[in-house]
């Protein structure tokens, strides 16, 4: 069962308070970046994520109030296909939640909020699309829902889907926005955010595809693209048309690596401020060693990058930087990003190390310096990763620091596992 809400003082990270929400979070219980899980407005916040009960998998949300500093009853949406089943949250203009849940490589879940600002009932599910997993979510200046989730197939290359749904209809189909070159696994680690006038829709993405069986043999791109039209046509940073599907080749890219070079990149979840600039970040490892960096498009074209590890405290800059995290902008207009510190190990994978500590970078210069802070003393027997940090999905509001949630405890042997992990809320 779920255990009594703690709040502790985290020591050296600035007076952090960090809320245990469950004890029974599943090996992937805060992932994946594709997918918000916070959603604060209206003196509220409503956090998804995904528990391992001894029943099964659970899709659940709990909810903030801020002005009686008291929290909701912890509510199960539903049961997850596997791991990788965890929620996308975000909230219209009325106030109604709305959830995507449940698939790897089914049909996923919604589900509405059955009254405003409020997650303790919900909408029957309705099943959406076929073969999906990684759901994003936002919503458009209409009200309208615009979902995008990788699609797989067994006869051709797998692909990112978007998926839209009208304040009064269903959701159906639009169009496929990436894909990859070859007919074998791919991942495509998209996330969806808007310009503050609600008029822009950026994509950032990094293309995991492997030209062969093995899934370990891979190329990766990072890239971007926007659309000024709710997803109907796409563009680089510059204006360039792209047309969709876009592929390794044809997105506007910053990032490459081959496995057959050393070198594999990994991606977070993006954030654009008040200028409209998109903020976008990403890892590289190359070997046993790490980096990360903060892309931004440059006036006169190209991409300039800041490089994240040389902020890192002074005991940590031997440590890897890899970016399972990603990037927000606060209502003050500073972007602060998450990420994950570790010491890569030959024969150890990146993927829930167990030296894996969370890392948080604040700015005061919009984004030119950090000052990061390492949020746990290090614990070698058991990773704290996979944060997912609040951002704007539409109608939410952005606290000046976002907030963020993240797993403690191992990702275990299969997709099936039943663990007893920590998920913690960093205010």
């Amino acid at each position: 069962m779920i255990g009594v809400l703690a709040v502790l003082v985290l020591n050296g990270a600035h007076g952090a308070e960090r809320f245990l929400l469950s004890n029974e979070g599943s090996g992937r219980a805060t992932a994946y970046i594709e997918s918000p899980k916070i959603i604060t407005v209206a003196g509220k916040t409503h956090i998804g994520w995904l528990d391992t009960p001894s029943d099964g998998f659970r899709a659940r949300v709990r909810t903030y109030d801020h002005a009686t500093a008291s929290w909701s009853p912890v509510v199960d949406l539903g049961d997850a296909a596997s791991n990788h089943g965890g929620p996308a949250l975000t909230i219209d203009g009325e106030g109604y939640l709305h959830v995507l849940y449940y698939s790897h490589h089914n049909p996923l879940r919604y589900r509405r909020s059955v009254r405003p600002h409020d997650s303790r009932e919900w909408t029957e599910y309705q099943e959406v699309g076929h073969d999906l997993t990684y759901p994003a979510l936002v919503v458009a200046a209409d009200g309208t829902l615009i979902m995008t989730a990788r699609r797989s197939y067994d006869d051709r290359p797998w692909e990112l889907e978007m998926w839209a749904k009208p304040p009064e209809g269903d959701w159906s189909y639009q169009r496929s926005l990436l894909r990859s070159r070859f007919m074998d696994y791919a991942q495509f680690a998209a996330s969806l955010a808007w310009s503050p006038d609600h008029q822009t829709l950026h994509l950032s993405a990094r293309i995991y595809e492997t030209p062969g069986e093995d899934a370990m043999i891979s190329i990766t791109t990072a890239g971007y693209l926007a659309s000024d039209d709710n997803g109907e046509t796409w563009r680089k940073a510059k204006g360039e048309v792209v047309a969709v599907p876009a592929t390794a080749e044809t997105l506007d890219s910053f990032a490459e690596g081959r496995t057959e070079h050393g070198r594999v990149l990994n991606a977070g979840s993006m954030a654009v401020n008040a200028a409209g600039v998109p903020h976008l970040v990403y890892g590289a490892q190359v070997g046993r060693s790490a980096h990360s960096y903060l892309v931004r498009p440059h006036e006169d074209g190209g991409w300039d990058h800041v490089l994240l590890n040389s902020f890192l405290p002074p005991a940590y800059r031997d440590w890897d930087l890899f970016m399972h995290g990603g990037v927000s902008i606060g209502a003050n207009g500073q972007p602060m990003i998450v990420g994950t510190v570790m010491q890569l190990q030959e024969g150890k994978h990146a993927w829930g190390e167990e030296t894996t500590e969370i890392v948080r970078f604040r700015s005061e210069d919009r984004g030119h310096t950090f000052t990061a802070e390492v949020m746990d003393p290090p614990n070698p027997d058991s990773p704290r990763w996979m944060p997912n940090i609040e951002r704007s999905t539409g109608f939410n509001e952005v606290p000046d620091e976002p907030s963020f949630i993240y797993t403690d405890g191992v990702r275990g042997d299969g997709l099936q596992d039943i663990l007893s992990n920590h998920i913690y809320w960093i205010r």
